[in-house]
């Protein structure tokens, strides 16, 4: 999202006359900001004032009309997708001709690629994460930034058939789902764009829960799977897809594309990426940086394609990178979503990496999980978002797994197979071998304000990273605003590269009992950030790391010492990429107890946030945002997602 600011005089409409009477003249009416400062499809929050009367209440509403943008009953404006300026105007109820208004300026100039010149270009991207506008129905957006859907086309009760009642609501519509617990023999799934809402995520008896029997996915948005990952008819590029472009060329071949289409650019593995040993997850072996992307206009006579986010990578046509570019032409769910339940039971029936046991999401995009509650009833990956594109998810809580070993797909949030531009925001994640995972993720994905915690591992003593790298080569992805004490990119299955980690919590210390099962001291790769041998270019920047006690070494380069820092494990130590490529700026740890600068770097003033213009709707009013940095006073505050972690007594 793009950076608000205010610069504009307010426009006020309530001025006295000499027409006007006493009582007229009392009535006032005054908007703040006065005016902002946008991107497209960015959200403002505004709030209006009424002096003079009672009744203190207003009306919303955009002067231009739809073309200038929508705004919400609560007074949250979201910006049209085209430069220009634009007027939000308050009414009073009271008095229909008292109003203010607002001036919004929407620019496509926005600041530096990820909100900050505090990180060089080249290695960031611009993030601008989940759903941006409702296209399906035309609505504002929520203070959460989904889509809005009311109109209820069925409500099951108990012992109904949900996927019937699914398959027959018309789309922009809910699927209600009465309190009490459901059981299904098949994995229900939507393919449209519906939604599957139950009474609470608490489950039954006063909320839903929905019991998978006989194995296999409890719920699904696709039916791909990981089949999503391979396969394609691919078209090579017929110019090199630069990084923060949004324009490919592709010669002839823009005649098999179409506006509205999905597909997965991917070049030749270059010298910065480490395969290892996976040669899954992505189209083809080799080409482990890719990006899914949705094409937005087809210029056929041109030969051009136009994006609908930015590249995140460059991707050149010169051999031997050969960069290509692949319709997805198998069938495309967009705007579904899945809400206020719990689900048990689910399994992957499959090998590993198949598909999840609890929600399985693949092929999809502006496709949303919002406040859904998976327990240690599921095993496999708790949420998958496989080959995505725009997708969310919020609000939940995903906790424990059915089993636990390595390679046994024991995960709770899953980003893989080029899935790109999505958001994972306010979840609780633990008691997992790893909590959050990138998987060949696409770039532009945005993990942020989550509770991560409780890695399994074997033996307990050893320490795992709860939001993690797996399989190469995830790029230009934000962790942002996270409780998670341990993170990193480990090397196991190839390395990764340009992720950014900023204003976390990173305290090196698991919450007890550190892994499920077990009261053993964690002993062995402690740290709080971990770039094993082989990472590239990482971004550390306004975190408070380590604990104070706990926490004895600054820079390690083995996984034995209690480090803040953990680079270059299993590769070169000092002298690995890892560790020469990292860039530290305006952190504060335990060891040194200050915060540390990065000398060539002038600037100390850390940004709110990389993604966000301002502080998010759906933040409890009276909890201070941002919640952690150095910055601030306390270093560390209250985040929303561990509160609620603590009220459960996960």
């Amino acid at each position: 999202m793009r950076q608000a600011t205010t610069s504009v005089p307010l426009l006020v409409a309530a001025m006295a006359c000499a027409a006007c009477s006493p009582r007229d003249v009392a009535i006032g009416v005054s908007v703040a900001p006065a005016s902002a400062s946008v991107g497209p499809d960015a959200m403002q929050p505004f709030t209006a004032t009424v002096t003079g009367t009672a009744n203190t209440s207003v009306t919303w509403s955009v002067q231009e009309g739809a073309a200038g943008g929508t705004v919400t009953g609560a007074g949250l404006y979201t910006a049209p997708s085209r430069e220009g300026t634009y007027h939000v105007v308050a009414t009073s109820v009271a008095d229909s001709t008292r109003s203010a208004v607002a001036t919004v300026t929407v620019t496509n100039s926005p600041p530096p690629p990820g909100g900050s010149d505090l990180i060089p270009a080249a290695r960031q991207t611009a993030w601008n994460p989940g759903i941006t506008r409702d296209d399906q129905l035309g609505l504002a957006l929520g203070p959460d930034r989904l889509p809005q859907r009311t109109t209820i086309c069925a409500t099951v009760s108990v012992g109904g058939n949900i996927q019937s009642a699914i398959d027959a609501c018309p789309a922009g519509q809910v699927v209600q789902l009465a309190a009490g617990t459901f059981t299904v023999s098949a994995t229900v799934t939507l393919t449209k764009g519906v939604v599957l809402r139950g009474a609470g995520s608490q489950g039954a008896p006063s909320g839903t829960t929905i019991v998978k029997s006989g194995g296999g996915t409890v719920l699904a948005i696709g039916t791909d799977r990981d089949a999503t990952c391979y396969g394609g008819t691919a078209y090579n590029l017929a110019a090199t897809g630069a990084k923060d472009s949004t324009t490919l060329s592709v010669g002839s071949a823009a005649a098999n594309f179409h506006a509205g289409d999905l597909a997965l650019v991917d070049a030749v593995d270059d010298a910065s990426i480490q395969q290892g040993d996976c040669t899954y997850l992505k189209r083809v072996s080799g080409r482990s940086a890719s990006q899914r992307v949705e094409i937005k206009a087809v210029d056929a006579a041109g030969g051009t394609l136009t994006l609908g986010s930015p590249l995140h990578w460059t991707f050149p046509v010169g051999s031997p990178y050969l960069g290509q570019i692949t319709p997805v032409t198998r069938a495309l769910t967009r705007w579904a979503g899945i809400e206020a339940l719990r689900i048990q039971g689910g399994t992957n029936s499959s090998y590993n990496g198949a598909m999840a046991g609890g929600i399985d999401i693949s092929n999809a995009a502006y496709c949303w999980v919002k406040d859904v509650q998976t327990d240690g009833t599921n095993a496999g990956m708790h949420v998958a978002l496989t080959g995505t594109y725009r997708c969310v998810v919020r609000d939940s809580v995903f906790h424990h797994s059915a089993n636990y070993g390595f390679g046994t797909d024991c995960y709770g949030v899953v980003i893989r197979c080029g899935s790109a531009d999505n958001l994972v925001e306010n979840n609780v994640v633990r008691f997992m071998n790893k909590p959050i995972l990138f998987d060949v993720s696409g770039g532009g994905n945005v993990v942020a304000y989550n509770y991560a915690d409780n890695s399994w591992s074997t033996p307990a003593t050893w320490q795992e990273v709860n939001i993690d790298s797996h399989c190469a080569f995830p790029h230009m992805e934000l962790m942002e605003g996270n409780w998670a004490p341990h993170m990193g990119a480990s090397t196991t299955h190839g390395n990764a590269g340009y992720l950014t980690y900023f204003r976390n919590y990173a305290s090196s210390k698991f919450a007890p009992p550190a892994v499920v099962g077990s009261t053993a001291t964690q002993t062995g790769n402690i740290t709080a950030l971990e770039f094993d041998g082989g990472d590239v270019g990482m971004n550390v920047l306004g975190n408070v790391l380590g604990t104070a006690g706990w926490t004895s070494t600054y820079d390690a380069h083995t996984s034995g010492p209690f480090a803040v820092y953990q680079t270059g494990a299993n590769g070169s130590g000092a002298t690995d990429i890892a560790f020469t490529s990292l860039f530290r700026h305006g952190n504060f740890d335990s060891v040194s107890n200050a915060v540390v600068w990065d000398p060539a770097t002038a600037s100390h003033a850390l940004p709110s946030s990389l993604y966000l213009g301002a502080k998010p709707g759906w933040w409890p009013a009276a909890t201070p945002w941002p919640w952690a940095g150095p910055d601030l006073s306390p270093m560390v505050g209250t985040l929303p997602a561990k509160q609620r972690s603590d009220a459960m007594g996960l």
